[in-house]
């Protein structure tokens, strides 16, 4: 990678000096828990093992950065920019990503438990077979995304959008998608103006409403 690779201590120090721009930086397996860079420009850094445990990336631009099996479990992602991202098999347990752009994001069997991304924008992204048990998807952009066998248990998805997302083999209590179902035929309805029971009733958990 065209980058250079530094110490936590020369990041800290850096960034408390008022400097933002660390883009294409090389970050691979250092450790950063607990870290502010809050702001920060790090487009295309590479974050490859790298412990982001609890860091506080709150409007980071992370845009094309390599996040792959990096370790951000409880991080402080809200409205940071991880546009075309690639965080394949990273662990982000009880992260807050609320607000945050994830446009063709790559989450591929990620560790999301508990995550939450209420209001983000998640259109394209890539969560093929990741673990979203109890994850908060409220309010949040799905369109386009892949939820190819996820695990949805305990997910809350009220008011969000899902049109041509793909839940094939996803795992999920009924009750789950129902809600996200009824959300669906209500907006549907709103737009039609025609009675949301007989849209929900056309409706299944599979259904990609356009």
């Amino acid at each position: 990678m065209n980058g250079y690779q530094i110490s936590s201590h020369w990041l800290t120090e850096r960034y408390a000096a008022g400097d933002r721009y660390f883009e294409r930086i090389d970050l691979r397996e250092v450790h950063l828990s607990n870290i502010c860079l809050a702001g920060a420009r790090l487009c295309w850094a590479d974050f490859t093992s790298a412990d982001l445990n609890q860091a506080q990336l709150s409007h980071a631009d992370l845009t094309g950065a390599m996040m792959w099996r990096s370790h951000l479990d409880q991080a402080n992602l809200r409205w940071a920019n991880l546009h075309q991202a690639v965080m394949i098999r990273c662990s982000a347990a009880k992260a807050n990503f609320n607000g945050a752009k994830l446009h063709r994001t790559d989450l591929r069997l990620a560790n999301l438990r508990q995550a939450s991304f209420a209001g983000a924008d998640l259109r394209g992204a890539k969560l093929c077979y990741s673990d979203l048990r109890g994850a908060d998807f409220t309010g949040t952009n799905l369109t386009g995304a892949d939820l190819t066998g996820t695990n949805l248990t305990g997910a809350r998805m009220a008011a969000a959008c899902w049109q041509d997302t793909t839940f094939e083999r996803a795992q999920h209590p009924s009750t789950s998608l129902h809600r996200a179902q009824l959300d669906a035929s209500f907006t549907l309805a709103a737009a039609h103006k025609v009675d949301p029971t007989s849209v929900s009733q056309a409706l299944t958990p599979f259904h990609r409403p356009r």
